[in-house]
């Protein structure tokens, strides 16, 4: 499956780089599943065993609670993603005996910071869901359901939904297939890592006219241009789990952790 998603790019990238690119289909499949599993039942478990409870009783706020369990958890998220980055640049630089320049290590920690915003998007989901819902198996089904609809089966979506409404698209000039793709992260961190609109179950190496720059392990192109070509797929990356993390931080100040 590498070896053939590999055969997309199209660039002439160092062996290194082109062992990255090829590591962000599998990041963009399996990374959410690291920011779920921190994330899940965070608040839920907690509410369950009554240590709410006891906790406030001793003089602590509740903003303390929640924010120590984000900090927390975005913590060990960072710690999970940077060694499995690191094993992951140890193995290609023995298994390829290649060596790696200043510029290929600025560009690979470019693509980890992507890598660990996409991953926290779905942490987000996942403190959002223990907030909301009372039973851990329902919070961990709804985000597994989630992952599934936003990351692998999201490009099939998109195609079904382009078929189904192809009237309407026909009919007017609005492009709902790339509106409908900007509501999903993988489609961001896609752009952002491979310069692909896409990397769920069944996506082509097609983009929006921007076959000529293949995200941010091009180096034929600087870190100018591809701010300057991607920088909006980066602002989304950067607001939507800090929008999600503050729906938990409301959500819990003002639930009744008694129920």
């Amino acid at each position: 499956m590498i070896e053939q998603f590999s055969q997309i790019g199209r660039n002439p990238l160092s062996a290194v780089l082109e062992g990255f690119y090829s590591t962000s289909l599998m990041m963009t499949w399996f990374s959410p599943l690291i920011g779920i599993a921190l994330s899940f039942d965070s608040v839920i478990k907690e509410r369950k065993s009554a240590s709410l409870n006891v906790l406030l009783t001793h003089p602590v706020f509740r903003d303390t609670v929640i924010l120590g369990k984000m900090l927390g958890a975005v913590l060990l998220l960072l710690v999970v993603m940077l060694v499995s980055s690191v094993v992951s640049l140890g193995t290609i630089i023995l298994l390829l005996g290649a060596k790696v320049s200043a510029m290929e290590l600025s560009r690979i920690a470019m693509w980890f910071v992507l890598t660990f915003l996409y991953s926290l998007v779905f942490l987000g989901i996942g403190l959002v869901c223990s907030t909301f819902v009372r039973e851990a198996t329902d919070s961990l089904v709804y985000n597994i359901v989630i992952w599934l609809t936003l990351s692998i089966m999201f490009t099939w979506i998109i195609t079904f939904l382009s078929y189904s409404l192809e009237p309407v698209i026909s009919a007017g000039s609005l492009d709902i297939t790339g509106s409908l793709s900007a509501l999903s992260p993988m489609h961001h961190y896609a752009e952002l890592s491979t310069g692909k609109t896409g990397l769920g179950w069944g996506a082509g190496g097609g983009g929006y006219g921007r076959e000529n720059m293949d995200g941010i392990l091009d180096i034929r192109f600087t870190l100018a241009q591809w701010l300057k070509e991607f920088w909006t797929n980066l602002v989304i990356l950067f607001i939507a789990p800090l929008l999600l993390m503050i729906t938990a931080y409301l959500k819990f100040l003002r639930e009744d952790i008694s129920a």
